[in-house]
């Protein structure tokens, strides 16, 4: 009997989000940010205590924040969970005045000749945040109307879309359809999907328009000459960077457009439309259990490294993951870590699929990644995006092998296409993101942008990428995407195709003796250098568009697998 998918246990998080130890905890992080402030005010403030202090409260401030925005995510109406968000909002405020006491006085008065070497990095970052800050004032009051401005216009993009229901089906399930083998009700769930999406566009809209427009006010403000400097240096990468990853994707959309192409033939289709393109392919094709899907996961993850995969098992003993879709589920999937515990949690909606399987293995790679700098103070291992993603696809990719080797023909069809399908969305699907947002931005600052307006933006940026190798489009992808919606980092697509390539560069070398350690020590490095840094001991060179081509490559050759077997 196939066990009942699992919701997480976060008890070992916080009894409760009404507890004692999770009250006292924000009051403790009150308490360290009063310190920290009264640090900065002596006339020689000590480096070594403030780091310490600071170090403690990130790890308190983000372990309450992402307890309960995990919570919420799962239970979107639950009040008491929306009383809790409050109060770990609030305190997180609070402490912002900490933070901008803290950087200022570092850059402007703590000695830090004596700081440990290990930290330079960390320094030479709040050196650069320092440089763009308004005043503590206008900080503070940025701070504050930050729960009343951008933060509440995410929260009403999620309120809405979690809950948007037609007949019974939310959004979440509706989109889950895209996966079916029946043609007629993916596009039925499509159909569905869009006129539940123009039904709540407005609101969805006016939510986008405020988080843009705040962004655009406050980094003005800061002194970053545009949001997308913001983002590399959020990211740990150059412009140059930035641009040579940008190139080789442009240069492989004719590779991905005869991917599609090739997809219709497998499907018996003329052309794909957007609700075509998750739709699995051959006929070896099948559903897996939950039991199933986390032994694959656990061999997979063991066949590299035994470590690893005990590491995969323990999550699953305890309780980690959260596999059901329910009503009032955010959807999607993600790893969340609480520093103050050393433990992640895994979030997704499992629907028996192989891709579901995948984002198992995914998520766990985040989850791993996590485990190998726990020891580490928040300076040393808040890594970027561009390399968090690394571990995530490295461990897709483990599970990827470990599938293909023991399958037959029909169904290394099937997964192979499920490769490459991922791939092309976050090459192809990725940089339509990324157009978009950049036009967006481009857009904001002229005034508000209707929602029928952003539609067109999106189907223009799906043009340039797809091409006519769709049909039809998705022109309300703006709205279904909830990192849109995040003001603390904008630009959140191209960090996945960096992470996507660069994982498959290091993946091409797991078979290298010692490779086992050189990753785990690649994954301890990343919150100590940037990620150009961190590719450059791996003996990658980001700058050079030939080493993106290198992984584009990689993909390239399953698409000629793909084709020889059609």
């Amino acid at each position: 009997m196939e066990r009942k998918l699992p919701h997480w246990d976060m008890t070992g998080i916080y009894p409760a989000p009404d507890s004692k130890e999770f009250l006292d905890d924000i009051a403790l992080l009150g308490r360290i940010g009063d310190e920290i402030i009264s640090e900065t005010e002596k006339e020689f403030p000590s480096a070594e205590r403030l780091i310490n202090l600071k170090d403690k409260g990130d790890s308190l401030e983000i372990t309450l924040t992402a307890y309960t925005d995990a919570l919420i995510s799962a239970d979107s109406e639950n009040p008491v969970l929306l009383r809790a968000s409050a109060l770990a909002e609030d305190a997180s405020i609070r402490y912002d005045k900490a933070d901008d006491a803290y950087i200022r006085c570092i850059d402007e008065k703590a000695d830090i000749s004596s700081v440990p070497e290990r930290f330079r990095y960390s320094i030479y970052r709040i050196k650069k945040m320092a440089g763009h800050l308004m005043t503590s004032e206008e900080e503070s009051l940025a701070s504050e109307l930050s729960k009343t401005g951008e933060k509440a216009w995410e929260k009403l993009m999620e309120s809405v879309t979690s809950v948007a229901a037609d007949g019974g089906m939310t959004l979440t399930s509706l989109r889950a359809e895209a996966m079916n083998p029946d043609r007629e009700k993916r596009e039925c769930a499509y159909r569905r999907e869009l006129k539940l999406l123009e039904t709540h566009k407005t609101a969805v809209a006016a939510a986008l328009n405020g988080v843009k427009g705040t962004v655009l006010t406050l980094e003005k403000r800061r002194g970053w000459d545009d949001p997308i400097e913001r983002s590399l240096f959020s990211s740990a990468i150059s412009k140059k960077t930035l641009e040579a990853l940008l190139s080789a994707m442009e240069d492989s959309l004719p590779m991905f457009r005869r991917y599609f192409n090739l997809k219709a033939r497998m499907l018996g289709l003329d052309k794909l439309s957007f609700f075509d393109l998750f739709a699995p392919v051959g006929s070896g094709s099948r559903s897996y259990s939950f039991e199933e899907a986390m032994n694959l996961v656990i061999d997979s993850y063991s066949s590299f490294s035994p470590e690893m995969g005990r590491f995969a098992e323990m999550a699953f003993e305890k309780g980690w993951l959260d596999a059901e879709p329910r009503h009032g589920k955010a959807g999607g999937a993600y790893d969340v870590y609480f520093p103050e515990r050393g433990e992640s949690r895994v979030f997704l909606n499992f629907d028996s699929s192989y891709d579901s399987v995948a984002t198992i293995a995914h998520e766990l790679g985040h989850a791993y990644h996590d485990s190998v700098v726990r020891d580490l103070p928040p300076s040393l291992s808040a890594y970027p995006m561009t390399l968090a993603e690394t571990a995530s696809i490295f461990g897709e990719m483990l599970l990827f092998d470990k599938v293909l080797s023991t399958c037959d023909k029909e169904e290394s069809v099937t997964i192979i296409e499920s490769f490459v399908q991922n791939a092309a969305q976050v090459i192809v699907d990725i940089l339509s993101r990324y157009l978009f947002e950049k036009r967006v931005f481009e857009r904001r600052k002229e005034g508000e942008i209707t929602a029928d307006e952003l539609s067109d933006m999106m189907l223009q940026a799906q043009e340039y990428t797809y091409g006519d190798a769709l049909d039809e489009k998705h022109k309300y992808m703006w709205a279904v995407k909830s990192h849109y919606y995040s003001a603390d980092f904008s630009y959140y697509n191209y960090p996945y195709a960096f992470g996507e390539l660069f994982a498959l560069s290091l993946y091409s070398r797991k078979n290298e003796e010692g490779f086992p350690e050189l990753y785990k020590a690649i994954l301890r490095s990343t919150g100590m250098m940037d990620a150009e840094s961190v590719a450059a001991a791996a003996g990658c060179d980001t700058k050079d568009k030939a080493f993106w081509m290198a992984g584009l490559g990689v993909i390239e050759k399953y698409i000629e697998e793909l084709d020889k077997w059609n």
